[in-house]
């Protein structure tokens, strides 16, 4: 199992991603990414 602070780590760089572009489908992909990163790590989507 993903550690709860790695895990915020990935999400942090995947938020980057997520704000640096306008792309919705991109922006989708960043979102659902970052939560199976937080599933990976047991916690809670968003």
């Amino acid at each position: 199992m993903l550690s709860v602070e790695d895990a915020n780590v990935i999400i942090s760089f995947l938020s980057a991603a997520y704000f640096a572009t306008d792309d919705p489908e991109a922006r989708a992909e960043f979102h659902r990414l970052a939560n199976e990163v937080r599933k990976a790590s047991g916690q809670q989507p968003e």
